[in-house]
């Protein structure tokens, strides 16, 4: 079952957790319109909807070190059933709260960080497992196919969820009810695993151990690079995707189904983003590794033309004009995660793929963190000037830290690095 874009495929149990993975992927992006459609419906504030948004972003910068340890000691099937569960558990809670009409703003912040706290265990586990399920060379294009399928249901999950919440005998709880039972079906399909699957071989736990991962990067240069790259656009390029609900009623105007429809043209973007990816990968060397310098230079083009979307954005005021600028960043923001995933994982040591991403995770974190002061300073001089600000921020720190890491050696020489920090 080998395709030109997809090798990865052709092994079978990655092929079972990507497929297994799709449904959840869905759910969790009928979350992000979901919980931000409640928030705002209740609120009236962009301020509010960011901070309900927040709370994922909280529970993964504080567990991220947690979660990268325990990724790397035990069962990463079990962390990923344990964390289905609890995904499902928590959708099913906000259900509730929506259905018998007592859902405050501090509820909904607290159902989001419950999820975040899931998430913040679930990605660690799921991308350190990837690479249990394939051989090196595939690697790079197995990231690229699950930040594909991600990507795919960034379409689907928006334009469902737009369009549940605008029926009236669905609305919020047909769609918090139906994330429940997503979560249910990923778990259901995650037994289908191996539980003979290797357990991490980190260093055994003890006093320090939760900063092995930020140790472990930090005395890499390539890895502390890499970090560097992934948060700071995070932190300035990526606001606008929680800034949609009140874009689309301040700015457009067009309400939920609208909303849905600009969250599906981010998704489509994003989804064309990942397979451009997935196919640059399905590439390589002569020596079986993806040409580092060639992703790097891909990296530097793809967080640029993001920050010049997300300008764009802000400067235009037209519905229709914004669907392509929207596909726009989001395939600039896919592709550009996609590769900074796989430079990080070709260049850590696999037994510390985990807390690798792990301290990817709370890079991830800045994404919902940012989105409160971005939206506080949206109530008060604007969304477009915002967007403006923020894109063109994210545009100048991607162009001079990707283009003064373009010389330098391949970030897969920080695998060959003397790991004497990385003992716990």
């Amino acid at each position: 079952m080998a395709l030109g874009w997809g090798p990865a495929l052709q092994h079978r149990h990655y092929r079972l957790l990507f497929f297994s993975l799709l449904p959840g992927t869905l759910g969790l992006m009928m979350a992000m319109v979901a919980f931000g459609y409640v928030a705002y419906r209740i609120s009236g504030s962009a301020t509010l909807l960011a901070l309900t948004t927040a709370g994922y972003g909280i529970s993964m910068a504080v567990l991220s070190p947690v979660a990268g340890m325990v990724t790397d000691r035990f069962s990463r099937r079990s962390l990923l059933l344990a964390t289905q569960g609890t995904l499902g558990v928590s959708a099913a809670i906000a259900a509730l709260l929506i259905a018998t009409g007592t859902v405050q703003i501090w509820q909904l912040l607290l159902v989001s960080i419950l999820q975040g706290a899931a998430f913040a265990f679930n990605m660690p586990a799921r991308q350190a497992l990837i690479a249990e399920l394939v051989p090196p060379d595939d690697l790079a294009n197995a990231i690229a196919l699950s930040n594909a399928g991600l990507n795919l249901n960034r379409i689907l999950g928006p334009a469902l969820a737009g369009v549940l919440l605008s029926i009236p005998a669905v609305g919020p709880v047909g769609v918090f009810l139906l994330m429940a039972a997503l979560y249910t079906a990923v778990f259901v399909m995650l037994l289908r695993l191996p539980a003979t699957l290797r357990v991490g071989r980190a260093p055994r736990l003890g006093r320090g151990s939760a900063l092995v991962g930020l140790r472990y990067v930090f005395e890499r240069p390539a890895l502390r690079r890499l970090m560097t790259m992934a948060a700071l656009p995070v932190l300035f390029g990526m606001p606008y995707q929680s800034l949609m609900p009140a874009t689309a009623d301040r700015v457009f105007g067009v309400g939920a189904a609208g909303l849905g429809t600009l969250l599906a043209a981010n998704g489509v973007g994003a989804l064309a983003g990942s397979l451009v990816v997935a196919a640059h990968t399905s590439r390589k060397v002569a020596n079986g590794q993806v040409a580092s310098d060639r992703l790097r230079r891909l990296q530097l083009a793809a967080g640029v033309l993001l920050g010049a979307a997300v300008v764009a954005f802000g400067l235009n005021g037209q519905f229709l004009v914004a669907l392509p600028l929207v596909a726009l960043a989001g395939g600039a923001a896919a592709a550009y995660s996609s590769v900074n995933s796989t430079l990080l994982m070709q260049g850590a040591e696999p037994e510390y793929h985990g807390r690798v991403m792990s301290v990817y995770m709370m890079a991830f974190s800045a994404m919902p963190l940012s989105s409160v002061p971005a939206a506080w300073v949206a109530d008060h001089i604007g969304l477009p000037l915002t967007l403006i600000v923020c894109g063109a921020t994210c545009a100048a720190i991607v162009g001079l830290l990707g283009r003064a890491a373009l010389p330098g050696a391949a970030p897969a020489m920080a695998r060959h690095e003397p790991a004497a920090g990385a003992a716990a």
